[in-house]
């Protein structure tokens, strides 16, 4: 350590005055604090402090250049924490608040403005330096309560919530008969390996599903013949989860829709295994249904609103306690799809029991990604009854508009605001036969032009909520089967994902933008899209079902040959991305801007820019990526 001779220039006191609290002080302030202040440099390497040190010899750091590694005294493993430029540390050598229990080193070559004890009085002359003094002084204390209460939390959290995938509950290959077999056949096997359910397939994949209440009830109870085929009293085309969902989505769905048997399928739609409600008996005893119970009591909108209200600060609660941004992005999707079903039977019509029709969520809900902050994106495929001419097509299509519009505007009153583009169920323009949708599909990927490719980024993303699922996945055969005849849209897709710029600046870290936003990124636009954007191009290109954005990126990522290590890399980018972007929704009454996706990355701690620096030339290798493999 040795001093350096200098006196605080013009430029270096104005960027100071940039750094909290600093900010607060007028110029001749700060002037008269930093002429008392006596420059220091450190060797990278170097203790900052001596505990040895007598009181009188005691004072504060402004850290001017330079990196500070800060850890414990008590837990030598501990690899500390990056402190940067602005910070004053460590004020308990020169306060009588605590004893001081923190390690201070230069982890690179540092210059700092020391303040002897004598001119702290000076600092906490300021209300401002005060209440930052203070804070400080117990920075370190807090981070580890709030790590010990965050890990305490997250323990319960993870025993009540079970975010392990479903596959883990599957123990033994599934047990199929076909669709041809007899009632009698699928029996026998129920009682030979003492299960309640079997699988029907047909040509390889599921078909239906059979319970042995099934056999009680449709078969023994009405003395039909047991010989007959089981396609005859199958519940047919059953809901299927896929394996890469959650345990907890699971119980929400099997809870939701009242079965107790539910095939897994992988991400080619193979049947992987069988899950019972026996197997989530020990989720419901640990209380997971606490969460949806304010759903299902819901018996009007307001009510249904007020557990809206509920769920979000019960999702904020455990974001804030260390679940993850995929976990909570997943929880809130799962959970706003059973509001949704929920204002569906509140709402709901003894007629529309008897139509046909698929209700499709699009863009995050689409993807499951819901956030904090989030609109409808929805729309209808439905099917006429055979023979029906166009004006019987007609009414059946205002029938469901004025559905979909009660749903809509109830959805609105529960806290999800309508689309401003108008993207919803209750516009004609969205609720279609199939046959119009495979129509719009062709239009948008042979006829490609801007407004297609923005279509293409909202509504290629879309996921059965309710009705006949399998209208849903027909569309999206028909959906992968013109994307492989049209490699020119895939093409003109990369080179749209390639017009956003990455926020990463030349001359400094991040490149913010200007204007009423100015000082901020919009990391929906600007970072998060990016990744959702090349995921879906993945999924278009190389078949992959999945409809969330680190699936594709994962399962996508493999078939287009990336590496094991770039693809961890593109997945953990993207939850960082999202791990941000929530934060700051949750913050955000405190902000200067309103728009919920927008950070000042410079308001970050040191670890967190670093780390969305790294995130951020992540999406830059996946453009990378997109030059080379469409020669863009």
């Amino acid at each position: 350590m040795r001093q350096i001779e200098s006196s605080l220039p013009d430029q270096e006191l104005a960027d100071v005055a940039g750094f909290e609290p600093f900010s607060a002080l007028s110029r001749p302030q700060l002037r008269h604090l930093f002429d008392a202040a006596q420059p220091m440099r450190f060797a990278a390497g170097t203790p900052l402090f001596d505990s040895r040190l007598q009181n009188e010899q005691r004072g504060i750091l402004i850290l001017r250049q330079g990196r500070v590694s800060m850890r414990s005294a008590s837990m030598e493993n501990d690899a500390g924490e990056l402190l940067g430029p602005g910070m004053l540390l460590p004020l308990d050598f020169a306060l009588p608040l605590r004893e001081s229990v923190e390690i201070y080193v230069a982890a690179e070559d540092c210059v700092c403005w020391s303040l002897s004890a004598s001119g702290v009085a000076a600092v906490l002359a300021e209300p401002a330096l005060l209440r930052w003094a203070i804070t400080q002084a117990w920075r370190h204390h807090e981070r580890v309560m709030h790590n010990i209460a965050s890990d305490i939390e997250s323990s319960r959290i993870a025993v009540q919530i079970k975010f392990q995938p479903v596959s883990s509950l599957i123990k033994q290959s599934p047990l199929t008969v076909d669709v041809s077999d007899s009632v009698n056949a699928a029996i026998a096997l129920m009682a030979q390996h003492k299960i309640g359910s079997v699988i029907v397939t047909e040509a390889g994949r599921v078909a239906g599903i059979l319970t042995e209440s099934d056999t009680l009830r449709r078969v023994l109870a009405p003395g039909l013949d047991p010989a007959r085929p089981v396609s005859t009293v199958m519940t047919p085309a059953p809901v299927c989860l896929p394996a890469t969902s959650s345990v907890a989505e699971a119980a929400l769905e099997m809870t939701s829709r009242s079965i107790r048997h539910m095939p897994v399928v992988s991400e080619d739609g193979a049947l992987v295994g069988v899950i019972s409600e026996r197997d989530l008996f020990v989720l419901q005893r640990t209380g997971f249904g606490h969460l949806e119970a304010p759903i299902e009591r819901a018996t009007s909108i307001a009510a249904l609103g007020k557990a809206v209200d509920s769920i979000r600060a019960t999702c904020s609660g455990l974001f804030r306690y260390g679940m993850s941004a995929e976990q909570i992005t997943t929880l809130v999707s799962a959970l706003n799809d059973r509001v949704l079903l929920q204002l569906m039977h509140i709402v709901g019509t003894p007629e529309m029991q008897q139509v046909r029709y698929c209700w499709l969520a699009f863009g995050s809900e689409g993807r499951q990604e819901q956030t904090f902050s989030t609109d409808q994106d929805n729309g209808i495929i439905f099917v006429p009854p055979p023979g029906a001419d166009a004006a019987a097509v007609t009414a059946l299509r205002n029938t469901l508009l004025q559905f979909a519009s009660t749903v809509n505007v109830g959805l609105d009153a529960c806290g999800f605001p309508l689309c401003e583009g108008d993207i919803m169920a209750r516009n004609p323009k969205w609720c279609l036969t199939l046959d119009e949708w495979k129509n719009r599909f062709a239009i948008w990927i042979c006829e490609p032009d801007p407004q297609a490719l923005l279509h293409s980024s909202i509504f290629f993303d879309f996921r059965a909520l309710h009705g006949e699922t399998a209208l849903a996945e027909t569309l999206r055969d028909y959906l992968f089967g013109l994307s492989r005849d049209n490699p020119l849209f895939l093409r003109l897709m990369a080179s749209n994902a390639l017009e956003t710029s990455v926020p990463l600046g030349v001359l400094s870290r991040f490149s913010t933008d200007g204007g009423k936003f100015g000082g901020t990124i919009d990391l929906k636009k600007r970072a998060a899209r990016l990744f959702v954007d090349i995921g879906r191009i993945f999924s278009l290109a190389h078949g992959v079902r999945a409809t969330s954005t680190a699936q594709r990126l994962l399962l996508g990522g493999a078939r287009a040959r990336r590496s094991p290590a770039a693809i961890e890399a593109d997945v953990a980018a993207f939850h960082f991305i999202q791990t941000i972007r929530i934060r700051g929704q949750l913050n955000r009454s405190s902000g200067s801007h309103d728009d919920p996706n927008r950070i000042n990355p410079y308001a970050l701690n040191e670890i967190d820019q670093r780390v969305l620096i790294e995130a951020l030339r992540q999406v830059k290798l996946l453009q990378a990526y997109l030059r080379v493999e469409y020669r863009l």
